[in-house]
């Protein structure tokens, strides 16, 4: 094996101690281009890398099997030089095999592996050949058992091809078969009643209930379907359409004869006091809206049944009481009118109410949340109960306005037909007690009461109906009664006039004419007329002219009750033959100042009565005008007097006379003497006078006193300073000396008012 030399360390010195002659001979040398070249391989390319991986294989493998070789056949060397001759056999031993890959040994390996794998490659490959063989042989014999049974097959398809044929036949026909099975078994279910629902309708044995209605709701959906069919074209279902809708037909009206049967023998038990409205009886009346002519009689036979229990137990209210005594009897406070009449109305709008109550659950009305006696809301604006049981699909549906309508028009008959009864009992018992009574006072309060029931009842069942009518008599002929007390009181006050009493003041015959007229403005004040703006007014009871035509229609007034008009008719009879009595009082006395006196004391008292009621302004205005025109009579006459104690009367007089052409100072009352003498009258009048009060006056009011007293005190002032400037301005012209004028009217028009206590604000 050779051997490779390796070169001496002083043979690869480094260039810079060679010192080699130039650059370019260095580039030359192949040994620097060789290095060059293996210092800028790249080491990572992947086929360099897998070459030298294989090669590294190999040379391991062959250094395995050289070192398993050698132990194998050899001893362990003899060293007859020491150790160190053995350590030289084994490293040349060591160092032989590697050489032997590295100089040309690696071809020749690497043909000698491929040449043993591809052996072995054709050896397998022969033996897949020969079972590929087999397996060919065995694919050709089921290849022939293939033909073979695709023969049979073809013959056996060609010898069943017309039973094929039949049986796709059948199983088309099979299948229209079961398709018309299916429309014939919903066609029967959708129209068509079973026999449980068919007994249900028209047995008598079953008795009517949400099992009923379920039927008649079906049978109701088969007629609306059936026009589907009566809407094709003839021969196309219209035939099955007709039998569906006869056959319908009958049953269907078999079920409403037997819920009208039912409901007949319903309606004659609500003869009873307390009334509870099951939601079959309810439902059952829904149902029967379809036949108003049946619906008609139920609610006649209805009617007439409450009507006669409703009866029976006011009467039994009105003489027996409750069943144990409690309430006592209506009649044992007969003695009591307010009492009387208040409970027979309460009661008769008590059971009122009660009825509306039971009459809205009969037909399924909601409540509309409003108070009793209270204006109802506006039609389709209150909804149905909500109906449970089988039946709610039909009943629960949306009803039209109209619907809501009717409803209502039924109620208010029906409720119209079970009050009747008790009118003709009520309106005997409360006209007895309207003429047994004498007084005003109890005849108003009585009427007004009588008009709040009857507000009240129109509210609640309408102004048409038969009690509300009753009422509405009763009211005329309370508020008849009560004018007729009114006016027969206002004769006996004009039947003995007598003259005013020495200190002028209001006669007694006023005074209690006031208190009873109080009375009856705090009765209208506090009744329901404040809070009733749709009540109709029985106040405006006919006149004195008026009396037979007393059952007139008021009319409804378009704002609230409380208003002059609606109290006026009242105040008119209470008032005026008091004022016509005064007025006749006042012709017996000769003075004017007397009769302004007591017409001023009259008023006065009049208006400190109808002080505090709104619904008087205009009849207290009316009163204050005409005491503004006695008060300024008695400003003039109390003005006059005064003039006359201050002096200037004559002096005043003379000046508003006067011919302009001629001096002041020449006339008679003017002259510097006389007008001297009126100064001085006039500065006494002003020491003595009081500026508060007069004398005259006492018999006044202190306050009309003090305020007549004032304004002429102020008519004073300002005579006074027409004096003053008629003579102290134009003293020259009315022929005065200035001096002497001035000197005279040493006080000025300021200074008079002040004494005089009229100073301006």
């Amino acid at each position: 094996m050779q051997t490779i030399s390796r070169p001496s360390p002083s043979s690869h010195a480094s260039p810079g101690l060679s010192a080699s002659p130039s650059s370019a001979s260095s580039s030359r040398n192949p040994l620097h281009l060789k290095v060059n070249r293996l210092l800028s391989a790249n080491l990572e390319d992947a086929g360099t890398r897998a070459a030298l991986d294989t090669l590294g294989e190999l040379e391991l493998e062959q250094q395995t099997q050289v070192g398993s070789s050698s132990r194998a056949s050899q001893e362990p060397p003899t060293t007859t030089n020491g150790g160190l001759n053995g350590r030289t056999t084994a490293a040349t031993t060591t160092a032989a095999g590697a050489p032997m890959i590295k100089r040309g040994a690696l071809r020749t390996q690497v043909e000698t592996q491929m040449a043993q794998a591809s052996t072995e490659f054709l050896q397998a490959f022969s033996d897949v050949d020969a079972k590929l063989g087999l397996l060919q042989s065995h694919l050709d014999a089921m290849h022939t058992c293939c033909d073979q049974v695709e023969q049979q097959l073809a013959s056996t398809n060609s010898g069943t091809r017309y039973l094929l044929e039949h049986v796709e036949g059948l199983r088309q026909q099979r299948a229209a078969t079961t398709v018309q099975q299916s429309l014939v078994h919903l066609f029967l279910t959708r129209f068509s009643l079973t026999d449980d629902e068919l007994r249900i309708l028209t047995s008598r044995e079953i008795p009517v209930g949400p099992d009923l209605f379920a039927a008649m709701n079906k049978t109701e959906r088969i007629r609306s379907d059936c026009r589907a069919l009566l809407s094709g074209e003839a021969g196309q279902g219209t035939q099955a359409g007709l039998d569906i809708m006869e056959y319908t037909s009958q049953h269907l009206e078999a079920a409403y004869s037997k819920i009208y049967k039912w409901c007949t023998f319903e309606a004659r038990g609500f003869g009873k006091d307390v009334l509870e409205v099951s939601s079959t009886m309810r439902s059952a009346i829904e149902r029967l809206r379809s036949r108003p002519e049946l619906l008609s009689e139920v609610l006649d036979l209805l009617g007439a049944t409450r009507s006669t229990a409703i009866m029976n137990l006011f009467l039994d209210a009105l003489t027996r009481g409750g069943p144990s005594g409690l309430p006592r009897p209506i009649e044992l406070h007969a003695h009591d009118p307010i009492r009387y009449v208040g409970d027979m109305l309460a009661w008769i709008h008590q059971s009122t109410a009660g009825e509306r109550e039971f009459l809205e659950s009969l037909f399924g009305i909601a409540e509309d949340g409003r108070w009793v006696g209270s204006v109802r809301a506006q039609k389709g604006k209150r909804g149905r109960k909500a109906e449970g049981g089988a039946g709610s699909e039909a009943e629960g549906s949306v009803k039209t306005v109209l619907d809501e309508e009717d409803d209502e028009m039924r109620l208010r008959k029906l409720l119209d037909r079970d009050m009747e009864g008790c009118a003709r009992p009520l309106k005997m018992r409360v006209q007895q007690t309207i003429k047994s009574q004498e007084g005003a006072i109890m005849a108003y309060r009585i009427a007004t009461l009588i008009e709040f029931y009857k507000v009240t009842m129109e509210q609640t069942i309408g102004k048409d109906a038969h009690m509300c009518k009753v009422l509405a008599e009763i009211t005329e002929s309370a508020y008849e009664a009560f004018f007729d007390t009114l006016r027969n009181h206002g004769r006996s006050l004009l039947r003995f006039i007598q003259p005013p009493s020495a200190g002028l003041n209001a006669p007694p015959q006023l005074r209690d004419a006031l208190t009873t007229l109080r009375e009856l403005m705090a009765i209208f004040s506090s009744s329901y007329l404040e809070d009733a703006p749709n009540a109709s007014s029985k106040t405006d009871a006919p006149k004195p002219n008026e009396a037979e035509d007393s059952t007139t229609t008021p009319t409804t007034p378009p704002t609230s009750m409380i208003k002059a008009n609606d109290f006026s008719p009242v105040l008119d009879q209470a008032l005026d033959p008091a004022l016509e009595m005064c007025e006749k009082m006042v012709q017996s006395r000769p003075l004017a100042w007397d009769r302004s006196i007591f017409a001023i004391n009259c008023i006065e008292t009049v208006l400190s009565a109808l002080d505090g009621f709104a619904f008087t302004a205009d009849r207290t205005r009316q009163l204050k005008e005409e005491e503004g025109d006695h008060v300024e009579s008695l400003t003039g006459e109390h003005f006059t007097s005064l003039l006359k104690d201050s002096g200037l009367e004559n002096l005043l007089t003379t000046i508003r006379t006067k011919d302009p052409s001629v001096p002041l100072s020449s006339l008679p009352f003017a002259s510097p003497t006389h007008l001297q003498a009126c100064l001085q009258s006039f500065s006494h009048f002003l020491s003595t006078t009081d500026t508060l009060s007069s004398p005259r006056l006492s018999l006044l009011p202190p306050r009309i006193a003090a305020s007549i007293h004032r304004s002429a005190l102020e008519r004073i002032s300002g005579a006074y300073e027409l004096v003053l400037d008629e003579v102290v301005r134009d003293a020259q012209r009315n022929g005065y000396e200035e001096g002497t004028v001035r000197a005279l009217f040493r006080m000025g028009r300021d200074e008079v008012r002040s004494v005089l206590g009229v100073e301006r604000g």
